[in-house]
């Protein structure tokens, strides 16, 4: 019973504070990293933790503040510990200004165009001014951010679009649990044009598509099978995770934890360096 109670309040807490956010982003660029050969700096990839965890904490705190009553679970705790979180918030934004300005400067210039139309359509969100609907705008940023740091990025690679439908299938099921908050906000996204059956057989579509090119690429392309496994599980625990009936924040945290089995091929090699 104990057990089972610490482990429900460390995942809430995981989730509420998107921990489980910047370790699927770890395993994201871990992969990657290993996938395209290219080491990333490790001033660069505190830079994206500390950038990604001051950004979703700023976007909880602000839903927080727009909720009406009753409070969402995550909405009572971001109003309860306001000021730890407000102070977390200030933190992450600083070390993130300052790796960014002292360290990651060239970096931020030669991706500039990037930076300036994600600010540009974070605005329109907000505005709600958006003509894209605000999955498609959250799974092509995610991809392209996560794919930045490695020059050899190429966008004809499979992986590469695999990795994308991943994405998608992820935000399109974690956002279809929000509907209502977001019809409330008058948030242009896809699920205000099907009802949420619509969108998880939507979502197994694209899982299915995804699939079939995982296949496709392990038949008639050389890659290694352990980037083909790791994505492969990754794509079939969100296909479980698509199944479960249960809602809230455990469902959403499982769909976001979907990432980890892409750590998979940075821990064969590993073991493989071992005499």
């Amino acid at each position: 019973m104990f057990q089972k109670g610490f482990f429900l309040r460390f995942g809430k807490l995981s989730s509420f504070l998107a921990l489980d956010v910047l370790l699927s982003l770890s395993a994201n660029l871990s992969f990657f990293s290993l996938y395209l050969n290219e080491k990333i700096r490790p001033t660069l990839f505190l830079f994206y933790l500390s950038s990604v965890w001051a950004l979703y904490l700023a976007d909880h705190l602000w839903d927080a503040k727009r909720e009406k009553e009753p409070l969402s679970e995550r909405g009572a705790f971001y109003l309860r510990f306001r000021f730890a979180i407000v102070s977390s918030l200030i933190l992450s934004s600083f070390v993130s200004l300052f790796i960014g300005i002292s360290f990651e400067f060239s970096f931020l210039w030669n991706h500039l165009p990037y930076l300036l139309s994600f600010v540009l359509f974070f605005v329109l969100i907000v505005t709600k001014l958006s003509p894209i609907p605000k999955e498609i705008l959250v799974s092509g940023f995610y991809t392209l951010g996560v794919l930045l740091p490695f020059s050899l990025f190429g966008g004809s690679d499979p992986i590469v679009w695999i990795f994308f439908l991943h994405v998608f299938a992820n935000v399109l099921l974690t956002y279809n649990t929000d509907r209502e908050f977001d019809e409330q906000q008058r948030t242009f996204t896809l699920i205000q044009y099907g009802k949420p059956k619509t969108i998880k057989t939507f979502v197994h579509w694209l899982l299915g598509i995804g699939t079939s090119f995982l296949l496709w690429a392990w038949i008639f392309q050389n890659h290694s099978g352990g980037f083909l496994i790791g994505m492969g599980i990754s794509y079939f625990w969100l296909g479980v995770c698509s199944l479960q009936k249960e809602k809230g924040i455990g469902f959403k945290s499982l769909c976001e934890l979907s990432y980890l089995p892409m750590f998979l091929p940075q821990i064969i090699f590993f073991f493989s360096l071992l005499p």
